[in-house]
């Protein structure tokens, strides 16, 4: 293994590496190996290394030292190896004893901050110590008191205490200085024992966990910046433990994030209205830096810093005026004293959650009352007043346009300040400038919050994605996926405190753990590592799918060589397993409690009864629960029976209580009470035979079962997937008296054994619970959304029953019980289910650590999963044998099948989603014509006409083309479909062809086009196709009628002008790009359609957008051709001879040019 990863880190620059090993074959070991062997080899040694993983306590920084002492080099070790953990934590940790140990001078210790910090860490430190010897009430109380100290410290004292040794260090310069005296004067040294972190720039190989490598690294010498993100991590190499799991991780930090960091989103526009109308800026912000002339004197399009603000002005005036923001907006009460919490949700699209029958809010201006008033309405608002779905979506591309702006003068103001840079100035970080350049529009700190990792987050994006290799613009410009654009809510919000305005909050969530992770795959080198790594889930993983197609090559594959040397390797791991028994026991539940008693007791009837009385009113009815309770009863009677094991690991989705709840640990062990005194067990009791651990004192109470384990004793370990389900070495020393087996060679100096038997319960809760009775927070709603949305991405889901569950959500968040009747939908794909066994395998490798077992191993599992989820599709990974084992069972009992049907929905899904992006993409394009927008236009026209379908393999050659075509289940060349709102709204696609719109060659008449003299050999000349070769890759509804229909008709209109009416078409200028096809640079200009039967330029509308384009062009006359028809029309003038319909220019039922239609065309002179 560890010539794998040097293999990759040898052959790849950048990019990411997914080793998925099973559990105990030793990846942590490998890892550490290959730390020590490259540290300092030649083409190591200027990387810096990390190890990140989702829990501290779970860092190997202790056994890396143990590897650097036994090759002789433990100097080594801290001279370039650094744990950092967060600056709240070692301050419980070291404070109290710097402080014992008057380390810290009388300086620090007298000021009021330090006395504050210091009470705290110490009342925090005995009440931690009294609390492992407290149960019941005086435990719980004790709790609050620890709770209260841990946030003092975290939210308040901490900061306070460190911004006094920032202040006391403002007297050395430069960060060189500050750490300089840190490391050397006694006055200063203690400030490094209590913050490591200050060392960071000196380090090579950091340990941390994933919420500290994505939050700030405060090293107090500089300013605060996140791994992730900061050129520390550039041309790194990551190692990322858990691979898998630190997906949750970023994702509620991502969440928390997106909760704090809320903004009131009208209010904000006004601001920045205000400031352009008032503020007179600084000449240091308006003008343009060396770097930034320099910049502007080869690009004359683009924009110096002025332009930039003035560009702002225009912009804001626009919505501002559109919507008569000089009101106020108020929500309009509907007379029956309704407060009902109304939301708007936006993805790929905007969709109501209000309450009751309306699905619309409009805006009515009140001229007299000087308010803009919000009405909920059934009523759709025109397509001219929009209603406040327009009003979000203007001010969205406002802010939107601010922040783009914002970013380009952050930049500018940097260079500024870098080229003014003395010798010894600390250096002005990008961050620094964003938050100077949002002041002088005189935003508040919450606003300034809010703007700044947006601008920041765009520059990340912008920056790296816009151009490819060849410098084009990147299909990665376009991801219009939820790992890229996210997806944000707005809550419209009345209070006393503003009576006379609503406020409108925007929750926004722009940020995902992919997006994170590519971001790092793109200038780092990237291996994650887990038995899970890479299994499919988007629920419970990565998308892989994603993350491979947008790194493309740089998603490394690992070679054959070395997939062959580690299949060997394994297989010589688990050479010896033939001389142990893995018994796979399923646990099955009758619905007949008295027959389950029946046999748990023996059938005593005595107690039959007793207990079928205490069931029933433990459980009150709660099917589930007293179900998943006498599996666990059952389990513990095998364990309780079977003299040749001692040590059993019970996995339950929740944990057990003492007298309360549906999981009652007191309820359980008088079961086992009364199951050993009815079967003459001596030496054993019910309260020494259970034992539950949670996260609460988790180290302590693992290392007192393991002791007792050790000693021989009995012990039934309850506990939870969350708790210790995955990541947590549970293996104990073996008992001198016990029989063990070695089921590899490996050294076993340290003699620890694994469990001993496993009962798996059925994981439940994959997805979050919505739940009408108890509500959903706001951590679980967004938790909830993103699940959705992930599913919505890979085809899992429909948009239809998604969007519904996600509308299902935000009413259970307002406390409302309206619900869709989908719920279940989520729970039938193929993530959730993945993500169920991903749950299980890592659950299976609790008992898989050492190479130690028991001659019998037992593998207890709830019959539901093996009926329920579908095993075998791990198979043919390398998994444990113990969970090998699992799967040839779970083969044996599976309900399900194959559903080809299923497969198919899952492409039509996927495919309606791509068409909303690709629409989303075109309307991007048509917003704001650039060089770049013009170029890349052209470059999808190009190729549409040439491929209107493609290969797997041209895919393969480059992934980015899914971004334009979807996947069909085989070869085709049409498909049907229907959509709403121009392809901006429900876009809904068919391969059967059951649809009303086609998408086809015969839509376009492209056999007839082929007749036409002279089109084919053009077509071939260029490379067009000249029809559609059957391929599994098909353009989208959008790129077809957008881009192909026009781009065809553009092509065999100018070629039939040129060839029969004798003129010559130029291309559009750039300021007057795709207003029209061409001009002929005499004020005339052409558009060519594909229409089939009827001119729709006869529409009033129509009409009236081809006059505004002709006067924005200031043109004399628009001709609009129609390439052909299959009968006679005549040609039609109207506004004065400004606007020429010609109906064609083929007669497709004579198959021949119209002679005639060309002969009108030059005599009438429309193109003159």
């Amino acid at each position: 293994m560890k010539q794998a990863i040097v293999n990759f880190c040898k052959s790849m620059d950048t990019g990411l590496f997914l080793l998925d090993m099973p559990t105990g074959f030793g990846k942590t070991y490998s890892v550490l190996d290959f730390m020590v062997d490259n540290y300092d080899a030649p083409e190591f040694k200027d990387k810096k290394i990390f190890f990140v993983t989702t829990l501290k306590k779970n860092l190997p920084d202790k056994e890396l030292r143990e590897h650097f002492a036994r090759r002789g080099k433990a100097d080594d070790y801290d001279k370039y190896c650094l744990r950092i953990e967060a600056n709240a934590d070692m301050v419980v940790q070291k404070l109290d004893e710097l402080y014992r140990a008057r380390k810290i001078p009388p300086t620090i210790t007298m000021k009021q901050e330090f006395k504050d910090l210091h009470g705290s860490v110490k009342l925090l430190n005995e009440y931690r110590d009294k609390k492992r010897e407290l149960k019941g009430n005086s435990k719980d109380i004790i709790n609050v008191l620890c709770k209260s100290a841990e946030d003092a410290i975290r939210k308040q004292q901490e900061g306070a205490f460190r911004k006094v040794i920032e202040s006391e260090l403002k007297q050395f310069r430069t960060p060189k200085e500050k750490l300089k005296n840190i490391a050397n004067n006694p006055d200063y040294h203690w400030i490094g024992e209590l913050y490591p972190a200050v060392y960071t720039r000196e380090k090579r190989i950091f340990f941390m966990s994933m919420d500290k490598f994505f939050l700030g690294n405060t090293t107090i010498i500089e300013p605060t910046y996140s791994f992730y993100n900061n050129d520390i991590t550039k041309n790194a190499i990551i190692f990322i433990d858990e691979f898998d799991a630190t997906r949750d991780r970023l994702l509620n930090q991502i969440i928390t994030r997106g909760l704090e960091n809320h903004i009131d989103y009208l209010g904000l526009f006004h601001r920045v209205y205000a400031s352009l109308k008032t503020r007179d800026f600084p000449a240091e912000l308006t003008t343009a830096s060396k770097l930034q002339q320099a910049y502007l004197d080869e690009h004359k399009n683009a924009k110096n810093p002025m332009e930039i603000i003035e560009g702002f002005g225009g912009v804001f005036d626009e919505t501002y005026d559109r919507f008569a923001m000089q009101y106020s907006f108020k929500t309009e009460e509907d007379g029956k004293g309704d407060r009902s919490r109304n939301f708007i949700f936006n993805d790929l699209q905007f969709h109501s959650v209000f309450e009751g029958e309306n699905a619309f809010i409009d805006i009515d201006t009140d001229m007299k009352a000087k308010q803009n008033w919000l009405c909920f309405t059934k009523r759709r608002p025109t397509e001219k007043d929009g209603g406040v779905l327009s009003l979000l979506a203007s001010v969205k591309g406002c802010l939107t346009y601010f922040q783009n702006g914002a970013r380009n003068l952050s930049f500018n103001y940097k260079h500024h300040k870098d080229e003014d840079k003395r010798p010894g100035d600390d250096d002005y970080t990008f961050e620094n400038a964003i938050e100077s350049v949002l002041t002088e529009f005189h935003l508040s700190r919450e606003q300034i919050r809010y703007l700044k990792p947006i601008v920041m987050g765009g520059q990340v994006k912008s920056k790296k994605d816009k151009k490819d290799s060849n410098g084009k613009m990147s299909l990665k410009y376009f991801d219009r996926s939820v790992y890229n654009r996210g997806f944000r809510y707005y809550d419209f919000i009345d209070d006393p405190n503003h009576s006379m305005r609503s406020e409108i909050q925007l929750f926004d969530f722009q940020d995902s753990p992919e997006r994170i992770l590519l971001h790092l795959s793109e200038k780092a080198q990237i291996i994650g590592i887990s038995a899970t790594a890479t299994l499919d889930t988007v629920i419970g993983n990565y998308d892989l799918e994603y993350l491979q197609r947008m790194l493309q090559d740089k998603f490394y594959v690992m070679p054959e060589v070395d997939k062959c040397r580690l299949q060997e390797s394994f297989r010589t791991f688990v050479a010896n397993y033939d001389k142990v028994n893995i018994h796979v026991e399923p646990v099955c539940y009758s619905t007949d409690d008295t027959a389950e008693l029946a046999e748990i007791f023996n059938g005593n009837e005595a107690l039959i009864k007793k207990y079928a009385e205490k069931l029933s009113i433990s459980f009150e009815r709660v099917e589930y629960a007293k179900n998943n309770f006498i599996r666990v009863v059952k389990v513990m009677k095998a364990f309780v029976l079977n003299d040749s094991v001692k040590s059993f690991l019970c996995l339950n989705n929740k944990l057990p209580q003492e007298n309360k709840g549906l999981f009652d640990i007191k309820l359980l062990e008088e079961f086992a009470d009364a199951i050993i005194k009815l079967y003459g067990i001596k030496g054993l009791k019910g309260k020494d035979l259970l034992y539950s651990i949670n996260s609460e004192d988790y180290d302590a109470k693992r290392a007192e079962f393991i002791q007792r384990l050790s000693k021989g004793e009995k012990l039934f370990v309850i506990s939870s997937y969350n708790t210790v389900g995955a990541g947590q070495n549970l293996q104990y020393k073996a008992p001198g008296n016990a029989t063990i087996v070695a089921v590899n060679d490996y050294d076993r100096g340290d003699m620890e054994k694994d469990f001993d038997c496993i009962y798996l319960e059925k994981p439940t809760n994959l997805l979050v619970n919505v739940d009408s009775k108890k509500g959903i927070e706001a951590e679980n709603l967004i938790r909830f959304v993103y699940q959705m949305e992930f599913l919505m991405e890979r085809g899992e889901v429909s948009r239809k029953d998604g969007i519904a569950v996600i509308k299902d959500a935000f009413i259970c968040f307002s406390g409302g019980y309206t619900f869709s009747g989908k719920k279940g939908e989520p729970y039938k794909t193929d993530s959730v289910n993945n993500y169920a066994l991903r749950t299980l395998i890592q659950a299976v490798g609790r008992i898989c650590r050492t190479g130690l077992k028991n001659p019998d191993i037992y593998i207890y599992v709830d019959n539901t999963i093996l009926t329920d989820y579908d095993l075998s599709i791990v198979e043919q990974r390398m998994l444990n044998p113990e969970f090998a084992e699992l799967v040839k069972v779970g083969k044996i009992y599976y309900n399900g099948q194959a559903n080809e049907n299923l497969d198919i929905a899952v492409m039509e899904n996927r495919a309606g989603t791509l068409a909303l992006k690709a629409m989303q993409i075109i309307n991007e394009l048509k917003r704001n014509w650039t060089d770049d927008s013009i170029d890349y236009w052209k470059a999808l026209r190009e190729l549409c006409l040439m491929r209107p379908t493609l290969s797997r393999k041209n895919v393969e050659q480059n992934s980015q083309y899914q971004l334009v075509y979807m996947c069909a289940p085989g070869e085709i060349t049409a498909y049907s479909y229907e959509q709403e709102g121009d392809y901006n709204k429900n876009i809904n696609i068919k391969f059967d062809g059951s649809l009303p719109q086609k998408m086809s060659e015969d839509e376009v008449h492209l056999k007839e086009i082929m007749q036409i003299p002279g089109v084919k050999a053009l077509f071939e000349k260029h490379g067009y196709a000249t029809s559609f070769v059957p391929n599994e890759f098909i353009l989208t509804p959008p790129m077809f009628n957008n881009i192909y229909k026009g781009a065809l008709g553009e092509v065999v209109g100018k070629y039939i002008l040129e060839q029969y009416a004798g003129v010559t078409l130029q291309e559009m200028p750039p300021e007057f790009f795709e207003l029209f096809d061409y001009t002929l640079g005499n004020g005339v200009y052409v558009d060519f359609k594909l229409w089939k039967e009827t001119m729709l330029i006869s529409a009033e509308e129509e009409k009236k957008n081809v006059l505004e384009k002709l006067d924005k062009c200031g043109g004399k006359r628009a001709v609009i051709i129609n390439i052909m028809i299959d009968h006679n029309m005549q040609i039609t003038s109207s506004d004065s001879g400004r606007i020429i319909e010609i109906p064609y220019l083929y007669r497709l039922d004579r198959k021949e040019i119209g002679t005639e239609i060309m002969a009108k065309i030059n005599r009438e002179g429309y193109l003159q």
